[in-house]
């Protein structure tokens, strides 16, 4: 009988409280699911359930072992993922960064491993900071490239380069023409917010607020207005929007960016090679300043 049964059994049992539930939520039969938790209970050395008409409850023990019974089972998980993965090559890497790289460093990111290690599996995906910091926390990812992060004495942090926004517009190229009623707010990190907030407190929370520079685009696209977008997509923006120019007097605003790890994991071969690829691709970006 697999560990990962008998924990993904005990952690459903939790949620029914019912042992006939569980079995037609797990597609076995009752007796299964009743043999998994007596296996498990003999392992540990102690019941983790009391068995009654009204169902079934959480011992002490029970209540303390959940926990780590979410750990195991998002471990295994985690371990069938990275073999899968990894079928036909010699390892996985798997990296999140933020939603505002997805059209810069995320494809040179991709280039450069199909250059360099064509022979690794490279997962990538975009996200908010927030989730990244918690995935990297969990050991779902090995490598986060974010705005905003939280410190944690898990996770290796350190800062990559800066992104430049700058402002543009539909209607005009001064600042003092930019109109609250068709400005376009954008909350890309708590930082940004702050710099926003201290450059223009008269256009802070417009008619509009978004957490990702496509919706900015998009709405510049539909209805015309003004917003903050990554200097290093206005020039191809232009091309699709002829009449989309830059509001000249308006200050740029600088996002740091930085690089993150699980401190158990950046030394790993795999993992630091990546920290480098990143750093190497950060310094050598001509839209990136180096912090």
């Amino acid at each position: 009988m697999l560990a990962n049964e008998l924990v993904e059994t005990f952690l459903d049992l939790t949620k029914t409280l019912n042992f006939n539930h569980s079995a037609e939520r797990l597609n076995v039969s009752q007796s299964t699911v009743s043999s998994r938790i007596r296996v498990l209970e003999e392992q540990l050395g102690t019941p983790l359930f009391t068995r009654g008409r009204s169902g079934a409850r959480l011992t002490p023990s029970g209540e303390r072992f959940q926990a780590h019974a979410h750990e195991l089972y998002n471990a295994w998980a985690r371990a069938m993922r990275d073999v899968s993965e990894a079928e036909g090559f010699e390892a996985s890497l798997h990296v999140s960064a933020q939603l505002s790289l997805l059209d810069t460093l995320i494809f040179d990111l991709i280039e450069a491993y199909d250059r360099r290690t064509p022979r690794i599996s490279l997962k990538l995906e975009v996200d908010y900071s927030t989730q990244i910091m918690r995935d990297l926390s969990a050991g779902e990812i090995d490598i986060g490239i974010l705005f905003s992060p939280a410190w944690s004495p898990d996770l290796y942090i350190e800062p990559l380069s800066s992104m430049s926004f700058r402002m543009v517009s539909t209607e005009t190229s001064m600042l003092e023409d930019v109109r609250k009623e068709s400005y376009i707010y954008a909350s890309y990190s708590p930082l940004f917010e702050r710099f926003h907030r201290d450059l223009h407190p008269e256009l802070t929370r417009g008619a509009l607020t978004v957490g990702y520079e496509g919706l900015s685009i998009e709405l510049l696209r539909r209805r015309g207005g003004s917003a903050y977008l990554p200097e290093s997509q206005i020039a191809g923006l232009q091309r699709q929007l002829p009449g989309l120019m830059a509001v000249e007097d308006a200050p740029l605003i600088q996002q740091p960016l930085y690089l993150a790890a699980h401190v158990r994991r950046r030394h790993r071969p795999l993992v630091a090679g990546g920290l480098k690829t990143i750093r190497d691709l950060a310094g050598s970006n001509p839209t990136s300043s180096a912090l």
